[in-house]
């Protein structure tokens, strides 16, 4: 008798810890989504403190809920973009030749960039890498402008611009 009810209140019991109306989880992601796109749309870079409230709403998305999946790639997305570019190479005397230039540098991370952007679908993580790299080509633009090769002015010879060195 006693497993006859249990047998039949357990259905019961699971289907109201398993429900939709359990999850709060898709309610938090929604939350969470409308904080990432007014972030996105107002083109707040990614390192901007202002993140850190966003990723800290989906990571109180719990682990168990069905849109948990969907909160991890924001979380994985706002992080790769976060992540730090790799340390400007160390000035070593007498380096020169392709990769020794801040030129070069600069050239080599629009091209990580591009490749990043490439490689993500259509959606909303497209948005910060395409401005990121739009900055990254304004800036390479900028630096190859005022970047001169080795004995262009003057004075790199030891006379003053429009003197000849003696």
């Amino acid at each position: 008798m006693i497993t006859r009810r249990l047998s039949a209140v357990m259905p019961l019991a699971l289907c109201l810890l398993l429900s939709p109306g359990c999850d709060k989880g898709p309610d938090q992601l929604r939350d969470a989504e409308k904080s990432y796109r007014d972030l996105i749309d107002r083109r707040v870079s990614p390192l901007d403190p202002a993140w850190d409230p966003v990723i800290n709403a989906f990571e109180a998305i719990p682990k168990d809920s069905k849109v948990r999946p969907e909160a991890e790639q924001r979380i994985a997305a706002i992080r790769r973009l976060r992540g730090k570019l790799p340390p400007r190479p160390l000035a070593t005397p007498g380096a020169t030749g392709p990769g020794t230039s801040e030129v070069d540098t600069k050239r080599a991370a629009c091209e990580a960039l591009a490749i990043r952007l490439g490689q993500t679908p259509e959606g909303a993580d497209r948005e910060p890498l395409h401005q990121a790299l739009t900055d990254c080509q304004k800036e390479l633009v900028r630096l190859e402008a005022h970047s001169h090769p080795p004995g262009e002015h003057g004075h790199d010879h030891g006379g003053e611009p429009g003197h000849p060195a003696h």
